[in-house]
């Protein structure tokens, strides 16, 4: 009688006997203190007959092609190698393993198939299934929303008319100092220093359903997580455009009313630029980089006034040329033409415009254009009239360009969040990131299909140490003080493998200090903004860094924990009660606007500071305001209690006028893990377990096990072999009473 039963795509497979394969189940690797690994099994052999050949898709024929649809279960027809299939594998009726199945390989000898298999755990395909994915591939359109100014301090108010009312959804415009956008010493600030951020939660939340998984986090849902925050990073706040001058008269004026004057500008009132700056109203500089394609169009509308008189029955005779000029030549050009006869009084002559026409041309940077009308009598005058009538009668002047241009956003456009999301960063990146820095178990749910559970180390295990709703750092800190003896708590869901252990096997018992380095080192990405710069050649290190000493001596290797983010450096001024993050450059001591490392921050609302103007320009207050959208690494720049860099800096470039807070990263979510794997009494087991096809389906990593009196944590089932009745290598890790400070 066969006992194994593999599913693939709910197809059961045909087996002509039971597999012999090895399982390995995982939940940590010590001696890669940031790794977090999913459970896999060694090479599967599975028979080529119809039923498998037919859930195979026949890819053993030579010829054999399909077109594959993702959205259809990856069997059949629609068999596609290169992607991973759910797997279920039942030895008695009993799960031992649910994950995805890859095909390694197709053996044919002498007319028989053979097909060679490997089966990972839901995480290695939940991984798989993010593929090169990246963040800007997230779809946050549904908060797009015009840039002014009651959005953005309506951010900073869950509840707020443009927000949507929850902390951890939705925007939030903090106060960030990208360079060049402040006033009178920092004081009042350019609506530019302004950019929507979005908060982790949602992120994360994409991530996983996008690739998808269902998911089962509570840490999400505390507040210390839910004001995490990922503000924008390029050198400006952009927008996807072929609009690169919308020029317009809104008002009617007069070109020429100048006496002898015979040449005059065309003015505009209502001008929207990208790419492009203006001056004078009636003079477009291109300030791209890029060289562009792209359609010039205009047409001005108006009327001549005629101010002078002559003598009886003579003749009055001219002419006027409207010129579009690209630097100081004409690229286009059209003439009228008129002619009156004398005597008359001041009159106007009116026609339906003056001129329109379109140009194709090449624009590269710092080219400029502007639209000149020439006369050759004084006593011309020509009236430029508003484009308020009908479609026959505007004046305007248009450049767009042939291809989508990546522009700066003007205040009033509409902010489009999908092309402000960071670039470049891969989805699993961003993911292990977030697990990596609140030391996250992420593990798949037995009993349901490609659903995740994700807990922090502190808040995993099945012991005291899980008693804590944790919603904050302080409450992370707490966790120390808890006694060892609520370990020992009968209450507590715990297993004895004591009478489990297979004593006439080795029994090995490693000291930490032989498979561990001795620094441990916690670090954010570098990067080359002003202030994370000068501390890192200052003390030699990053901004958010911790290097912790184990003391081993007889270890001098160093193992590295580092996320995507770059840390960013909290900066205050003399006489200002602001704090806000800071990063730019600084060349020839002039501050300069630069691309940047993606940032993670915590938010908030500070209010009663000193009032203070948020301008669209120097000249054009939109607001005048006593509170500001707060982002930086501490929870509250004035009494902070929390802080999301591993160790305190060094050096603070605002005045503090409380103590620096311990709570940080390490503290709250490391020191415990790192304090129980390099105690002096810490120990690495590897012994022998006799485990059983029930004991595979109810492994749970989070309950502490019992072994002769000692409590352990189980990291990994090595090489477990369903069709063998033996005991299975397993990995343990002593618990410690221990405090960490």
């Amino acid at each position: 009688m066969i006992r194994t039963e593999i599913f693939v795509e709910d197809n059961r497979l045909d087996l002509s006997q039971d597999i012999s394969a090895e399982f390995t189940y995982n939940v940590d690797d010590i001696q890669d203190f940031a790794s977090r690994n999913t459970s896999f099994s060694k090479t599967i052999i599975l028979p080529g007959n119809s039923v498998n050949n037919k859930v195979f898709g026949h890819i053993f024929e030579f010829g054999s092609s399909n077109f594959y649809d993702p959205a259809l279960p990856n069997a059949g027809y629609n068999f596609n190698a290169a992607k991973s299939a759910a797997c279920v594998i039942y030895v008695d009726k009993i799960q031992i393993f649910k994950g995805v199945l890859r095909l390694l390989e197709i053996v044919i000898d002498n007319g028989t198939i053979e097909y060679e298999c490997a089966v990972f755990g839901e995480l290695g395909g939940f991984v798989s299934s993010l593929g090169n994915a990246r963040l800007e591939d997230l779809d946050f359109s549904y908060y797009d929303h015009p840039w002014v100014i009651n959005n953005i301090t309506g951010s900073w108010d869950q509840g707020g008319a443009n927000n949507t009312g929850v902390q951890g959804s939705g925007y939030f415009y903090p106060l960030i100092d990208y360079g060049q956008v402040s006033y009178n010493n920092k004081h009042n600030w350019d609506v530019k220093a302004f950019r929507p951020a979005l908060y982790v939660k949602e992120y994360m939340d994409k991530i996983i359903t996008g690739a998808g998984y269902t998911y089962d986090a509570p840490y999400f849902n505390t507040a210390v997580f839910r004001r995490l925050i990922i503000p924008q990073n390029a050198k400006q706040l952009i927008k996807n455009t072929t609009e690169m001058v919308n020029a317009e008269r809104d008002t009617n004026y007069t070109c020429i009313n100048i006496m002898n004057e015979n040449t005059d500008d065309v003015e505009f009132d209502i001008i929207n630029l990208s790419n492009f700056t203006q001056a004078g109203n009636d003079t477009f500089t291109y300030i791209g980089a890029n060289q562009i394609a792209a359609n010039l169009s205009w047409s001005i509308y108006g009327y001549l006034d005629i101010t002078a008189s002559s003598a009886s029955g003579a003749s009055v005779e001219s002419e006027i040329r409207i010129r579009l000029y690209r630097g100081a030549v004409y690229i286009a050009e059209d003439t009228f033409q008129f002619n009156f006869t004398a005597p008359f009084n001041p009159e106007t002559f009116s026609f339906p415009y003056l001129w329109e026409g379109t140009s194709q041309q090449t624009i590269n940077t710092n080219d400029f254009f502007y639209i000149e009308i020439h006369y050759d009598m004084s006593a011309v005058n020509v009236n430029v009239q508003s484009g308020n009538v009908d479609v026959y009668s505007q004046s305007y002047f248009k450049i767009n360009s042939l291809t989508t241009q990546v522009a700066e956003v003007s205040y009033g456009d509409t902010i489009s969040i999908n092309a402000n999301i960071p670039k470049g960063i891969f989805q699993r990146d961003f993911f292990a990131s977030i697990i990596k820095m609140m030391n996250m178990y992420v593990l798949e749910d037995v009993n349901k299909s490609n659903h995740l559970i994700i807990k922090p180390y502190i808040d995993f295990y099945d012991s005291g140490q899980a008693l804590l709703e944790i919603n904050d750092f302080n409450d992370v800190l707490k966790v120390d003080e808890i006694d060892f003896l609520l370990l020992m708590d009968s209450s507590l869901s715990t297993l004895d493998w004591t009478y489990k252990l297979d004593r006439s096997k080795p029994i090995r018992l490693k000291p930490m200090s032989e498979i561990n380095g001795r620094y441990f080192e916690y670090k954010y990405k570098p990067d080359a903004d002003y202030y994370n710069e000068q501390y890192q050649k200052k003390y030699t290190e990053g901004y958010a860094d911790r290097i912790e000493d184990t003391g081993f001596e007889f270890a001098r290797d160093k193992q590295t924990a580092e996320l995507i983010f770059a840390a960013t450096p909290l900066v205050g001024y003399p006489n200002e009660d602001k704090v806000f993050s800071s990063i730019f450059k600084l060349n020839n001591n002039v501050e300069d606007k630069t691309e940047h490392v993606i940032r993670i921050m915590q938010s908030k609302k500070i209010t009663d500071v000193t009032s203070y103007d948020i301008k669209n320009t120097s000249a054009t207050t939109l607001a005048t305001v006593t509170a500001y959208g707060y982002a930086g690494h501490l929870d509250d720049p004035d009494a902070p209690l929390a802080d999301i860099n591993f160790g305190s800096p060094k050096e603070l470039y605002f005045t503090l006028a409380t103590s620096y807070p311990a709570a940080n990263l390490f503290n709250g979510y490391w020191s415990d893990y790192i304090a129980e794997i390099t105690d002096k009494d810490s120990k690495v087991m590897t012994c022998n377990i006799l485990l059983k096809e029930s004991d595979i389906f109810s492994l749970d990593f989070s309950k502490l096990i019992y072994i002769d009196n000692v409590l352990w944590r189980l990291n990994k089932v090595e090489n477990y072999n369903p069709m063998v009745y033996d005991t299975t290598k397993c990995e343990f890790l002593k618990v410690i009473e221990l405090t960490y400070e």
